[in-house]
């Protein structure tokens, strides 16, 4: 019987990975955080590792770095599960030595079975199977980095670092389309139960989220205490997000999957947490709370193509904010003049505008009351970018028609989060 070593800190999560894959023959060990992990692979040797990244105490990247470096667990084949928004972390992994990596907002405990199958059986993966679309398009639910998979090493290249390990980690979306035609028909009926348990304890849910985030938000920066309350906020927003990707809420997994990829930043420099992301996490909770209001009218995802405009005299701000948009799966399309932008938005469309407020000729303000007057336009988000945090600018921004702000230097992941909500706010219904 083989033996498998699942590492995640998600109790919901491993159950139900656990349950399916000894269920499927395999003998399953589970390690609930990345230094229980590392105690048992001290005296283990497990067939293949399954393993989450973001995790509080060690990531998921420190431990793959343990396996690599003992002779005896080096060659050891590893499937990591990583959030759609931390590609740097995904990115790290794949330069260490993995054999393959997974979303695990898009994979399943059938997906996670065939991939194992796969590698421990030494069989490689087909390099474009016919269902698969050949180039996804940007939007909420097919990440812009998407190519098709490519052939699976097999175990005995594992020690040795390729440069298909870093293709597989850009594969990861696409499961083989099989997996994906078994799931569907294997899990139909526990998404719907999990979608009702999730939805009965949505009450409860809430109440911790609002209660942690408002103990958090109290506390003195940059203290102990502070960092506590950021790793108990973080491991239930973990929770939930896992708890969601099992379920038929798409858009409340998606804000629960970058609120996560916020705070894990966040408790590594929680120096950054400022009046700015503050309020982008109160308004997380807020958003949370709204979709599990709406969760029974909005089950359906929605794709869309996401582009976004962005507006900043700064070529260092307008290089960052392109950046930072691109690596959370966005479709940017920058400018330092708004009097360009000024024209595009008469000849294309925008799902999304970030506005630097200080600018000349046309200030941010000034540009966003235009953009009200153009057809299509009366609706789309805006978040003003700028180093004013103060009221004053918070109501001149409201008057002038925009949805938010963020203040400058720009958190990348706050800027994807704020992106996220809104853009899944203008799909609600009114």
């Amino acid at each position: 019987m083989k033996q498998l070593l699942l590492v995640d800190d998600d109790a919901l999560v491993m159950r139900s990975y656990r349950d399916r894959l000894s269920a499927h023959g395999f003998h399953v060990n589970t390690a609930a955080s990345g230094s229980a992990a590392i105690a048992i692979l001290r005296s283990a040797r497990p067939d293949l590792v399954v393993l989450d990244l973001m995790m509080p105490d060690l990531s998921g990247v420190d431990v793959l770095r343990f396996i690599r470096s003992e002779p005896r667990l080096a060659a050891t084949p590893v499937v990591v599960l990583t959030n759609t928004y931390m590609n740097d972390l995904g990115m790290q992994a794949a330069a260490i030595g993995i054999e393959k990596a997974l979303l695990k907002a898009q994979c399943s405990p059938s997906a996670l079975m065939a991939s194992i199958d796969e590698i421990l059986q030494h069989k490689p993966a087909p390099s474009a199977p016919a269902q698969m679309p050949a180039a996804p398009t940007a939007s909420l639910s097919t990440p812009l980095a998407a190519t098709p998979p490519t052939v699976q090493p097999t175990q005995s290249e594992a020690s040795a670092p390729q440069p298909t390990r870093a293709q597989a980690f850009a594969a990861a979306p696409s499961a083989h389309a099989e997996a994906q035609t078994a799931d569907q028909t294997a899990t139909a009926k526990p998404g719907a139960k999990a979608s009702t348990d999730l939805l009965t304890h949505s009450p409860t849910i809430c109440a911790e989220l609002r209660k942690l985030f408002q103990v958090l938000a109290k506390l003195p920066p940059n203290t102990p205490e502070q960092q506590m309350r950021l790793q108990q906020l973080y491991r239930k927003v973990h929770s939930l997000a896992g708890s969601a990707g099992q379920t038929e809420y798409a858009q409340l997994e998606k804000t629960a999957t970058v609120f996560e990829a916020l705070l894990y930043v966040l408790m590594d420099d929680p120096a950054r947490i400022g009046p700015s992301v503050l309020r982008t996490l109160a308004s997380l909770v807020d958003f949370v709370e709204l979709l599990f209001r709406h969760a029974g009218q909005s089950r359906a995802d929605t794709p869309f193509s996401v582009q976004v405009l962005v507006v900043d005299d700064d070529p260092l701000s307008n290089r960052l904010m392109d950046s930072a948009l691109r690596k959370a799966q966005f479709n940017p399309r920058s400018t330092e003049d708004p009097l360009v932008a000024w024209q595009w938005a008469h000849h294309e469309h925008f799902d999304l505008i970030l506005l630097d407020v200080e600018m000349p000729v046309l200030n941010g303000f000034e540009l966003c009351e235009r953009l009200r007057t153009v057809p299509g336009y009366e609706k789309t988000p805006v978040i003003f970018v700028t180093v004013h945090s103060d009221f004053e600018s918070r109501a001149k921004s409201s008057l002038s028609g925009g949805n938010d702000l963020i203040a400058k230097p720009i958190l990348p992941m706050e800027l994807a989060a704020k992106a996220v909500m809104h853009l899944l706010k203008s799909q609600m219904p009114a």
